[in-house]
């Protein structure tokens, strides 16, 4: 906004204009508060005008994914089985960014209760991938990375419980950041599985990941440093590259192996020093992540399932009812492996500091592919929800279609801020991120 002089209120209304002629075919928002966004942005600017910001964030738009209430709106999860829920009060999260000054725009969408398909047909049109508007924009917080991605709003809050975050980003080119398990407050987010859900931040850049972050955490927090300190920092980082993800365990396209490689060694070239490690069978991860998922989501909508179950698309209703017929002896096991699996993490983060690897093995798929849509494809995210060590997905080049390609940067509990000054080192020497695609409904400006 000070580069372009804006005042929040003109920069409020530019973002609400785009999405009003954009949505009927990226259907990014589920819900648009414009009265109530343009009448905080008045404040804002007055505020502004006294000398008074409220915060790091004063004047700053951002929208949440519809699994995250705000106080008198509606939180329907994009399903009809909760169309008519409205929430009493804000979660926290809301709450946090208002407190430093955010301005609230909207909701997002996303599949249905993080576990849908965008191939199922509910009341409410799948969210459409900007680069590509045949593609999906990776779920399940789709909306925050299609929004995102095309310049309607430059923060978002999503959910990860195996990859939620971190899939859209890289499917849509911008930063998803999974923090530390119970790092930041689930108060007032709609639950999947308890012991796998993380509340998400998704951002174009990393600075401005950093910023929202300083707003929720519950810790104390160092933003990310000028550009001589990241530099110190990289200087003989020991990052640990888990290669044998995403060319052993899953192999991914060659596109992908080749814009993760020269990521690393664009990492290496500014200091740090890179050396393969081994996390093990991949496949142990996704087993136990996927029974302590599908467990815990069937104890969460059991009563719904009872009373409705014609209320749930196909995707979500398969996923749910399969976890009733996981034995109690089958969870405790996953529960145990859990521990196991996050000590073998923290063993590997005791030489390096930082792990690197992929975040999805293809670029977004086409709607009409619905085998690929539909495809297992979050081994090598669903790791960092079992073990809840903080993740984040960043862009780090284009598949020859022109779609978006991810890496993943993966940190000790509790260091952030380590992978954020990575990914902002790294995006100060590259431009991916500062590509932005043409919108489907004709090239605008963007503000």
């Amino acid at each position: 906004m000070a580069a372009k002089e804006l005042s929040a209120l003109e920069y409020v209304v530019a973002l609400l204009d785009g999405i009003a002629a954009e949505n009927s075919t990226l259907c990014a928002f589920l819900d648009v508060y414009r009265d109530e966004a343009i009448v905080a942005a008045r404040q804002a600017d007055a505020r502004m005008a006294r000398g008074e910001a409220t915060g790091v964030l004063h004047g700053v738009p951002f929208a949440v994914k519809d699994l995250i209430d705000v106080e008198g709106k509606p939180t329907t999860a994009q399903s009809s089985v909760l169309r008519n829920r409205v929430a009493r009060r804000d979660a926290e999260v809301v709450r946090q960014l208002c407190a430093a000054g955010g301005i609230l725009i909207g909701k997002l969408s996303l599949e249905e209760f993080g576990i849908g398909s965008p191939s199922d047909t509910l009341a409410w049109p799948p969210a459409r991938n900007p680069w590509d508007i045949e593609r999906i924009p990776g779920g399940s917080s789709s909306g925050c990375g299609v929004a995102l991605a095309a310049g309607q709003v430059p923060l978002t809050i999503g959910s990860d419980t195996a990859g939620s975050v971190r899939n859209p980003a890289a499917m849509c080119g911008v930063i998803g950041l999974k923090p530390t398990y119970e790092l930041i407050s689930r108060q007032g987010v709609f639950p999947l599985a308890p012991s796998l859900d993380h509340v998400g931040l998704m951002t174009r850049s990393a600075e401005d990941c950093a910023l929202m972050l300083g707003a929720l955490k519950r810790r104390p927090f160092d933003a990310i440093a000028d550009d001589a300190s990241e530099r110190k920092l990289l200087l003989g980082l020991r990052v640990g590259v888990l290669s044998h993800f995403y060319r052993r365990d899953i192999v991914a396209d060659e596109a992908t192996r080749s814009a993760i490689a020269l990521a690393a060694d664009e990492i290496a070239r500014l200091g740090a020093r890179l050396e393969d490690v081994d996390a093990g069978d991949l496949e142990s991860f996704r087993q136990c992540g996927s029974t302590l998922l599908r467990v815990e989501a069937y104890a969460v909508h059991r009563d719904f399932l009872a009373q409705s179950p014609e209320r749930y698309g196909a995707r979500c209703r398969e996923v749910l009812l399969n976890g009733a017929s996981i034995s109690a002896q089958a969870y405790v096991d996953a529960k145990r492996q859990q521990l196991d699996l996050t000590d073998r993490i923290d063993q590997l983060l005791e030489t390096s500091e930082v792990l690197l690897t992929g975040v999805s093995a293809h670029p977004a798929a086409r709607f009409d592919d619905e085998d690929a849509v539909n495809r297992p494809a979050n081994q090598m995210r669903v790791p960092f929800n079992v073990t809840g060590h903080p993740a984040l997905s960043f862009c780090v080049g284009f598949s020859p279609d022109g779609l978006p390609i991810g890496a993943q940067l993966i940190g000790r509990r509790y260091e952030e801020e380590k992978l954020l000054a990575v990914a902002a080192a790294y995006q100060r020497v590259t431009a991916w991120h500062l590509r932005h695609p043409r919108i489907a409904l004709g090239q605008r400006d963007d503000v």
